[in-house]
């Protein structure tokens, strides 16, 4: 194995070891400095590597920034008298009978009047180095701030003491976590940061994730073999899909193609060979079969697929490891097949609540349960970890209960790597994120860290005299999340789990603070804080509500003025995205349609009313049960990607079944008491006319698409309603006749599944021309009904995250129209109390 990732026998010598404490002045030490003076040479061996290098002259400089003393670096010399600090393994370190561990491990003794510090060639040394300066008290908190205290003298006490990393591959995936010098000290050695030769390199992969696209590319292989792609929905897909993973001649070019990248990178340790980020998995008969053999896990036929590559591979290099994911639909792991020594799984914990230890929360019970079953069956788990709302970077995430307990988590389940994901946008400035990266790394190189200690001496360095006022800030949030409520890395709310009085009080704190701080850049650091409130405020702003026929923001002008001061501010800060998916100026873009209000038509009888907005993709955004007073759909987030327009009842055109939804313009054309008639116009040549009918308190709708064009047009029409029940309890779920004549009744939530799902009913499991979504509290359920021959399949979703809702949604069969060829699909919709 490459020398970069730490053996298990060197993790268990390091246990043997207990590191005795660093006394001033205890007999039988040595003294290294006394009163700025000092008699010491730093002594580097005449094999040594860039990274000790580094290593000699990072010592140099931090002694001498400690005591005054500069104490000279000799390279090359094989043979000295003492007193010297030996950096390395080397013949001077050798004649004193010094025995140096290998990989990332250190060694710091003291050996007769001499001071020895060696490990690994790559990057031991050079983290002994660091270990020695934390032990003296230094600290690297971000790249602008650290600590150096002031040591006139120096002594040490007779020590002998091995380091080794918590993980074998330690990463903050943050902007602020990339600098070299940061990383460096902090010991991380992940993909992304700037680490270089000087530094001992880093672990390296290639591609770093989701590589099926490079593995098989599509425009190569597609138009001649489409038997190589997931089969989704009866056809091969080039576009939205993953590989056929039980296809042969795919594993045969899947290894050549590894072996093509390991010609090209060679300083890769590592190579990807992982699904897609998005769904498709293959439903042919061979990988439903290999589902079937490993208990109906998508795993299965991914590990099966990676283990015949990571075969392969073994044989031409054995000293690469092959990377997959466990992730979204492949986190469960499979029954029967087991990852080979050289396969890395990737965990990835997307679904979990981030407000609490996982063990302590039963929103995320379900990971628990995967990361067992993954550990029973390999010793070789990395974990994608998540660390930010990705949604919006700049919300409050006062996560800090949930990372300083999972990650010894994750090393007591054996665990060997973590990437931990957070804001990477260039230019950076998600919230927290220096302190985050900071925690992150003390609890990857030593998850037994006292982090609560860290998080203090980081205010104390960070804010200077305004410490004390923003750790109250930092406790505020904490606070409120441990009374209850949950947090989600894509939660697309703006921070439902923060009330509008504790942000009333958080910026109570951060005036204060500003008028504590001593420095203009302790001052501006506040401020940047300050964002993080400015951002939730602004964004709640923009909540749309129902005024008369009008449905819109409270002050749209306000509003304006508001969003461009925040992004005034965030680019000030050197920011470029707010979010993980979209620029500014594309947030800035958006935000215009985000907030013009709309006009609303209404439907109504004795028991129902119906609110549609044209403008807003001729959507129903309010179905209001007279009887009980409550709207039974889902009412969207002003924080959500798409807001306003989407949440609802809605008729979508798409390409395909996996394809992204196709832009109609609608235009009301007629409207009477009882019904409301739109045209519409795709931005494909499409042309569509989709009539709401209420009639007899149903909501009947009927939409037809027509190829006016002179050329075929694939489409599929979608029609979904999102159900959402009066509170936050738990207790939804869908019941339907299926069409093999069994019912079917599920409640979606219980301590130990998923707090969200989305599937797929094909053949004869679908429902039966109708299927209902309930809510058991209230007894409330929403009513969906069909013509079974119109359906292609159905879709149920659900979420109990920042809200519990139901989505029925119901497809219509994928079709190639010809010139003047129409497709057709009905959809009802009705209130019932059970």
């Amino acid at each position: 194995m490459s020398e970069n990732l730490v053996s298990r026998a060197n993790f268990l010598r390091a246990l043997l070891f207990t590191p005795p404490a660093l006394l001033s002045g205890a007999p039988g030490g040595i003294t290294l400095v006394k009163n700025g003076s000092s008699p010491y040479r730093i002594a580097l061996s005449p094999q040594a590597g860039p990274s000790e290098r580094r290593a000699a002259d990072e010592l140099q400089r931090f002694l001498g920034e400690m005591s005054g003393a500069r104490l000279p670096v000799l390279a090359g010399v094989p043979e000295l008298d003492g007193p010297l600090i030996i950096v390395g393994a080397g013949p001077l370190s050798e004649r004193r009978g010094f025995q140096a561990p290998a990989g990332e491990n250190s060694r710091i003794a003291t050996v007769g009047g001499d001071l020895i510090i060696a490990g690994g060639r790559q990057r031991g040394t050079m983290y002994g180095v660091y270990a020695f300066l934390d032990k003296l008290g230094c600290r690297w908190f971000a790249k602008d701030v650290s600590r150096v205290p002031r040591r006139r003298t120096i002594t040490l006490a007779a020590l002998d003491e091995i380091h080794a990393p918590g993980f074998e591959y330690r990463e903050p995936f943050f902007t602020e976590a990339f600098d070299k010098d940061w990383a460096a000290r902090n010991r991380t050695n992940g993909e992304h940061s700037l680490l270089d030769a000087s530094t001992g390199g880093k672990v390296s992969y290639y591609p770093f994730v989701h590589s099926f696209l490079e593995l098989i590319p599509p425009e190569k292989y597609f138009k001649e073999h489409p038997e190589y792609f997931s089969l989704v929905g009866g056809r091969r897909r080039d576009t939205k899909g993953q590989l056929c993973l039980t296809n042969t001649a795919v594993a045969r070019l899947a290894v050549e193609r590894v072996r093509e990248w390991i010609r090209l990178h060679p300083e890769a340790t590592i190579f990807s060979v992982s699904q897609n980020d998005w769904e498709g998995w293959c439903e042919c008969d061979n990988c439903r079969r290999v589902e079937e053999e490993e208990g109906g896990a998508h795993s299965g036929p991914l590990l099966r697929f990676v283990n015949t590559v990571a075969e392969q591979i073994e044989k031409s290099n054995p000293d690469k490891l092959i990377d997959t994911l466990a992730y979204w639909y492949t986190e469960t792991p499979p029954a029967k097949v087991r990852p080979r020594p050289n396969v890395r799984i990737r965990l990835c914990p997307i679904g979990v609540c981030e407000a609490h230890p996982y063990e302590n929360c039963d929103r995320s019970a379900y990971f628990i349960q995967n990361l067992k079953r993954w550990a029973a069956i390999t010793n070789q788990i990395y974990i994608w970890h998540y660390n930010t709302n990705f949604s919006h970077y700049l919300i409050p995430f006062p996560d800090y209960d949930e990372l300083l307990a999972d990650i010894p988590l994750y090393k007591r389940n054996g665990v060997v790597g973590l990437f931990m994901q957070g804001a990477y946008a260039r230019g950076g400035g998600g919230e927290d994120a220096e302190l985050r990266s900071y925690v992150m790394a003390r609890l990857l190189w030593n998850p037994a860290v006292d982090a609560r200690e860290d998080i203090r001496e980081f205010h104390e360095a960070y804010y200077g005299p305004a410490a004390k006022t923003m750790l109250a800030w930092f406790d505020l949030k904490h606070r409120e999340v441990r009374r209850g409520q949950h947090m989600w890395v894509f939660e697309h709310t703006t921070a439902g789990y923060l009330p509008p009085d504790l942000l009333v009080d958080g910026r109570k704190l951060m005036n204060k603070a500003l008028g504590e701080a001593a420095t203009e850049p302790q001052r501006q650091r506040i401020r940047k804080a300050m964002l993080s409130i400015d951002y939730v405020e602004t964004r709640r702003a923009q909540e749309f509500f129902v005024d008369g026929g009008v449905y819109g923001p409270r002050d749209p002008e306000g509003l304006k003025k508001r969003f461009a001061a925040l992004v005034a501010n965030a680019r000030s800060f050197g920011m470029e995205r707010l979010s993980e998916w979209i620029t500014i100026e594309d947030d800035e873009k958006r935000f215009t349609q985000a907030t013009k209000p709309v006009a609303l038509v209404t439907l109504e009888d004795a028991n129902v009313r119906i609110d549609v907005a044209p403008d807003l993709t001729a959507r129903v955004i309010r179905m209001i049960d007279k009887r009980t007073g409550t709207d039974v759909l889902r009412r969207p987030d002003s924080g959500e990607r798409t807001y306003p327009d989407t949440a609802g009842i809605a008729t979508l055109l798409q390409p395909d079944y996996v394809g992204a939804g196709i832009t109609v313009r609608w235009t009301l054309a007629q409207r009477s008491a009882a019904r409301l008639d739109f045209t519409g116009t795709a931005e494909n040549g499409l042309q569509l006319r989709r009539s709401l009918t209420l009639e007899d308190s149903k909501l009947r709708t009927a939409t037809e698409c027509e190829n006016t064009g002179t050329a075929p047009v694939h489409a599929v029409l979608q029609s979904r309603a999102d159900f959402a029940p009066p509170n936050r309890e738990s207790d939804i779920g869908i019941a339907y006749k299926q069409r093999n004549g069994e019912m079917f009744e599920k409640i979606f939530f219980k301590p130990g599944l998923e707090t969200s799902g989305n599937v797929f009913q094909y053949g004869p499991e679908r429902p039966d021309s109708e299927w209902r979504a309930l809510h058991g509290s209230s007894g409330l359920a929403l009513v969906n009904g069909f013509p079974n021959a119109q359906a292609g399949r159905t879709q149920s979703a659900y979420t109990i995250r920042w809200q519990s809702s139901v989505t029925l949604a119901v497809w219509s069969p994928e079709t190639t129209l010809l010139p003047g060829e129409k497709l057709v699909l009905e959809s009802d919709f009705w209130v019932e109390r059970r």
